[in-house]
Order: structure tokens, then sequence, then C-alpha cells
């Protein structure tokens, strides 16, 4: 499976994920010309806008690094940017957010996923 699509397919079982706790889902893919952001959506219960960045990867037996090993310094800094460009388009910098992190890891696609979701992960600003 190339890596779009294994990509695609762990945000759409993020997004399965965090509908089925309460999440109502605002946008999938938010791009701007110095990266993306996966899924943004609202958290009911927090009443947090929640930045998502999903992170898939085929355990086929080699030896592939961890999802999140993905987050690196670089891609942490595209986020960033990217977080705070919503929030400026939305006009929503003076209300609560956070940015969650979700690892998935697939044995193959017949067998159940395991998700790692990290709430409120800390970035500096």
């Amino acid at each position: 499976m190339r890596h779009l699509e294994l990509g695609g397919y762990g945000e759409k079982l993020a997004l399965d994920y965090f509908k089925s706790h309460g999440f109502l889902i605002k946008e999938r893919n938010f791009r701007k010309k110095w990266g993306e952001i996966d899924i943004v959506a609202y958290d009911k219960k927090t009443k947090e806008t929640v930045f998502i960045e999903v992170k898939t990867r085929l355990r086929d037996g080699s030896l592939a690094i961890e999802p999140e090993e993905e987050l690196t310094t670089k891609k942490i800094q595209r986020l960033k940017r990217i977080i705070l460009s919503y929030l400026s388009l939305k006009r929503l910098e003076n209300q609560p957010w956070r940015f969650d992190f979700v690892a998935i890891e697939l044995k193959d696609f017949q067998s159940k996923p395991i998700i790692r979701h990290y709430k409120d992960e800390f970035l500096e600003f």
C-alpha cells in the first residue's frame, strides 16, 4: 500500500475514533503552503478546538520506526504555524484549544488497529 493510501486510511480510523468519543469534526486536511493539519475537531466535553496530527504505520515484520518518531522538530514547527494560521483565519485566537497526536499501528488491514491518543501535547509557542 502506498504511503498516501496508508495515511488516508489512518486518518479515517482516527476520525471514527474521535467521533465515537463525542468530538465534532470541523475540518480535514486544513492546508496552507507551508503544511497541513490532519483533523480539526471540537471537543464538546472540554469545549476546546482540537488540532489533531495522525501518523500511521504498517507493522509488516520490518523494522519500521514508531509513529511517534515522525513528530520531529521540523514537523512541530510547521504544525505550530498552521495552528496559528487556522486560529487567526477563524478568529479563534482567544478561544481554548489544544494539540493532540494520534499514533496508529496496523498489522494488516483486517486486524484491529492499535490507536494511541496523546491528549494535549505540549507545544511551546
